[in-house]
């Protein structure tokens, strides 16, 4: 599942939207960061005095002087204050979360980025506790054409000249193996190190100057705060973010319900030859996302034989697929219903005949088969792809077979 259109998710959208204001803030405050680095300090001071009451000419000092000094700060922050969920199942590949990376320091700056995956199993984050790492993770900076991840175009792997009080919105992306289950968690984290900037690309790693001050240079400090996985000034900040997966939980159960036998009817019957028998098959979603259902396929034991009517008996004389009414009309032999009523079903008002036709349900020999993408077709109204199940729901096939 690639996040490669404008339908990018939510949190990705947020994210523009955040850096946009913080753009905004900062143009509101201009400078908040404090007087640019490199700028010269110049200061005279000035005498008047008098010899005799008589005044003299007052005497200037020679300027003294600095240059002010690069204080590194930075901040990265996650966007959302939740775990990823959109996109999330199991296989999917290229799951989106998002960052800001901002320069509180006062000093155009590079920064390079790292993803750790590989988060300390059992750690917490945002109520989700990290069970799994997701694998092939890169980070990618948002362009400024147009908001929220687009692979094809936010391709830069690091930041490049980020203004003082400038921020930049960062793309974590990620593949979920397949091997995942519903609400399993993964943390990641994003880390922003300091590099020199003031020209094209990425500029050489800062380091901070401890020696003691030079007035006529411009020499390093280490301001930033410790973050979630780095510590205080060292030209680097983290932040945490995490994916939760949404998957469905399919359950699929066959059941039978004896209707009647030639000799008792509908009043305890037996399972003798003659008898009645409703297959029941229904399938069920409790996981936290829709399934698309493709086929069931059910090949049923010699001893039956299906029942081409779905009848209602209602006594002996009428436990017989050619002497029972059907359910709806000769010939439809299957019947599929949907937990949710108002869900559009195949065949007519939900019978389907077992011939090979588009209703979605065929019979050939012993061998029963349902494709659910035309049993279930699109219901747009409703909001139902072809085959759909949504969490929480189920559907249920039925139809009869007579004992030989």
């Amino acid at each position: 599942m690639k996040y490669s259109n404008r339908s990018a998710p939510s949190k990705a959208r947020l994210a523009a939207f955040i850096a946009a204001g913080m753009v905004f803030g900062a143009a509101q405050n201009a400078m908040a960061a404090g007087t640019a680095s490199g700028t010269s300090i110049d200061n005279t001071a000035t005498l008047s005095y008098a010899v005799g009451s008589v005044g003299q000419t007052p005497i200037t000092t020679t300027s003294a002087s600095f240059l002010v000094d690069n204080k590194v700060n930075l901040t990265v922050a996650e966007v959302g204050g939740s775990l990823t969920t959109a996109g999330v199942v199991p296989g999917a590949t290229s799951v989106v979360t998002t960052f800001t990376v901002t320069n509180n320091g006062n000093t155009v700056q590079d920064y390079a980025l790292t993803v750790n995956n590989a988060i300390a199993s059992g750690q917490i984050l945002f109520g989700g506790t990290d069970n799994f790492d997701v694998t092939a993770c890169s980070a990618f900076v948002e362009s400024g054409a147009n908001g929220g991840y687009l692979a094809g175009e936010d391709i830069a792997t690091s930041i490049d000249e980020l203004a003082a009080d400038g921020s930049a919105t960062v793309y974590v992306v990620c593949n979920v193996p397949n091997t995942q289950v519903n609400n399993d968690v993964s943390l990641v984290s994003l880390t922003a190190t300091t590099h020199t900037g003031g020209a094209a690309g990425l500029g050489g790693l800062t380091a901070q100057d401890n020696g003691v001050d030079v007035p006529g240079a411009v020499q390093v400090v280490f301001a930033d705060a410790a973050g979630s996985d780095d510590i205080a000034r060292s030209g680097t900040h983290s932040a945490r973010d995490g994916y939760r997966v949404t998957s469905a939980i399919i359950a699929v159960s066959k059941t039978y319900t004896l209707l009647c036998d030639p000799f008792n009817g509908i009043t305890n019957p037996k399972n003798i030859p003659g008898a009645m028998v409703r297959w029941t098959i229904q399938v069920s979603n409790t996981g936290s996302t829709s399934a698309t259902l493709s086929t069931i396929t059910d090949t049923l034991n010699a001893a039956m034989a299906h029942d081409a009517n779905l009848v209602a008996p209602t006594d002996a004389a009428t436990c017989s697929s050619a002497t029972g009414t059907p359910e709806s009309l000769a010939g439809r032999g299957f019947q599929i219903e949907y937990s949710i009523p108002a869900r559009a079903v195949g065949g007519t008002g939900g019978y389907m005949t077992g011939t090979a036709n588009a209703d979605g349900a065929t019979i050939a020999g012993q061998a029963v088969t349902i494709d659910f993408a035309a049993a279930l077709p699109i219901d747009a109204g409703d909001g139902y792809a072809a085959g759909e199940l949504k969490a929480g729901e189920s559907a249920t096939v039925t139809f009869n077979v007579t004992l030989q």
